[in-house]
């Protein structure tokens, strides 16, 4: 018995020592790693916002630009190349080269030199969109052409040519993605990072990162899936995942450019902005390896020491205590266990009958609540529970009694409190967690209850018969289609309807 007892007394200072240390721990690392991706996705959303505002400014001077040169043309076409001429030279490396395309879509000017010969360009993207739209003068932004005059790699702002409200041909203002590419490369993303500009047509119009412009996505197109591409999607947002772009597991910024139908993407690599965590992590838990060494040691002095000095219980009696302490609480939400629970019905019960004082029940569970284990997984399923019973105690007052019965079924014991109160009560328990959105990893839900009250009230009246009269009012809640809360009949008289989506009480 004695080596029993001093084995017992080991193994609670071993537990009583490594296992707050390695969940102290865990919690910490975990806290931390959420803090470095906070700071991560601020940093992303942050350059996206830079790049954001950098692509509506060339875009807005680009638009500018085209439609004044386009209306010095039309009102003195003999000034057309001194004009171009002087307007391009303030945009310098920004503009590569300033045409005109006919109706029939052959090239009649570049700023670049002479057109010799004929040139179609009535393929072009940029030249349809014009011709099969003559009566929208809309600025178009088209996907990167290799220019037949300029030979490099271009993106072309277009507006229609309109002679008396016929469409007469295209300006065009050719700007190098090498503009974009190099101003991106200027910003430190990681070697593994990406900032793009991408149509929402799916095709990338540039891409680069600190240590090149990214070559390999020519010819592809984006999927539209993407959530920068969805329109029930907000129009900026960071998500985790693989990148449709080079296929790697990244932090993604993107801002959509509704005027300009372009998305600015910016992609941070996790094994970079974690590196500097993963360092301090694997330092800390060879620390606490270390650690742990020690106290498997101390424990083993403790064993030896135990059986030679334990002359009493006392200790065990007071671990029992502390062992009967955590079984009280349920360990997922932090309520009430459900023995520890019905024990305090039974005395609150007691009390209220002793004293003649009133005493209510809440029984309440959530609805379709195996709609989200089975959707979602479970781990998600503890996270609505507990944040549901965060709710419930918010609602609540100190003193009251909450508890968890089982699953998704709760329990609240409300001492000196009226049928009427109590339904009041309920009510604002299920209009708080109605309103709730609850963050979880595979996005915001929400989620329902409905509720049944009992009140003491009968003389013959029992803690089971109040249970079974608020658990039939629960079921009755539940019958008249969910997301309510229902007293039983005997107890109050039914108040005026106050309910969300349906006002039968």
């Amino acid at each position: 018995m004695t080596k029993t007892k001093a084995g017992l007394v080991a193994a609670a200072a071993l537990l009583l020592t490594l296992v707050p240390m390695w969940v102290t721990l865990s919690a910490w690392l975990k806290h931390e790693q959420v803090l470095v991706e906070q700071a991560a996705g601020n940093d992303a959303m942050n350059l996206a916002i830079a790049f954001e505002e950098h692509i509506q400014s060339v875009v807005r001077y680009a638009d500018a630009l085209v439609q004044d040169i386009r209306e010095d043309v039309i009102e003195d076409p003999s000034e057309f190349e001194e004009i171009v001429k002087e307007e391009t030279q303030v945009y310098g490396d920004m503009v590569a080269q300033v045409a005109v395309i006919d109706a029939q879509g052959k090239l009649v000017y570049s700023s670049l030199g002479p057109v010799n010969g004929t040139v179609d360009l009535s393929g072009r993207e940029h030249f349809q969109v014009h011709r099969n739209n003559p009566s929208q003068d809309k600025l178009f932004i088209s996907k990167p052409v290799l220019g037949r005059i300029s030979g490099i790699w271009s993106m072309q702002f277009t507006r229609p040519i309109l002679d008396k409200g016929k469409f007469a041909g295209v300006f065009v203002l050719s700007i190098p993605v090498s503009f974009f590419t190099d101003f991106y490369q200027k910003i430190n993303v990681g070697p593994n990072g990406l900032i793009a500009l991408v149509g929402q047509d799916g095709v990338p119009r540039a891409a680069a990162s600190k240590v090149g412009v990214n070559t390999a996505l020519d010819g592809i197109v984006l999927a539209r899936h993407e959530p920068y591409f969805a329109s029930d999607k907000p129009p900026q947002g960071l998500y985790r995942g693989l990148s449709a772009l080079d296929k790697k597991d990244s932090l993604v910024a993107y801002r959509r450019l509704m005027q300009a139908e372009l998305v600015v993407l910016v992609q941070l690599s996790p094994v970079e902005y974690l590196a500097s965590f993963n360092e301090r992590r694997q330092f800390l838990l060879f620390s606490a390896a270390a650690i742990s060494l020690l106290l498997v040691a101390f424990a083993v002095f403790i064993y030896f020491a135990t059986r030679l000095h334990l002359g009493n219980t006392a200790a065990l009696k007071q671990s029992h205590s502390a062992l009967r302490q955590l079984v009280s609480i349920d360990a997922l939400t932090g309520a009430r266990s459900r023995s520890d629970f019905l024990n305090a019905l039974d005395n609150e019960f007691s009390r209220a009958k002793r004293h003649g004082t009133e005493l209510s029940l809440i029984w309440l569970d959530l609805d379709h609540f195996k709609r989200v284990n089975d959707t979602f997984g479970h781990p998600i399923g503890d996270i609505v529970l507990k944040q549901v019973a965060t709710l419930c105690n918010g609602v609540l007052r100190a003193h009251d009694v909450f508890g968890r019965l089982g699953g998704e079924e709760f329990g609240v014991v409300l001492a000196h409190t009226s049928g009427v109160d109590a339904l009041e009560v309920a009510e604002k328990l299920r209009v708080t967690i109605e309103a709730a959105i609850i963050q979880t990893d595979r996005g915001p839900l929400q989620i329902t209850i409905s509720c049944g009250v009992a009140s003491l009230s009968l003389a013959g009246d029992s803690p089971s018969q109040l249970i079974v009269r608020a658990d039939d009012a629960l079921y009755s809640a539940k019958h008249a289609g969910r997301n309510r809360a229902r007293a039983a009949p005997a107890c109050v008289e039914q108040p005026t309807q106050s309910q969300g989506r349906s006002a039968d009480w």
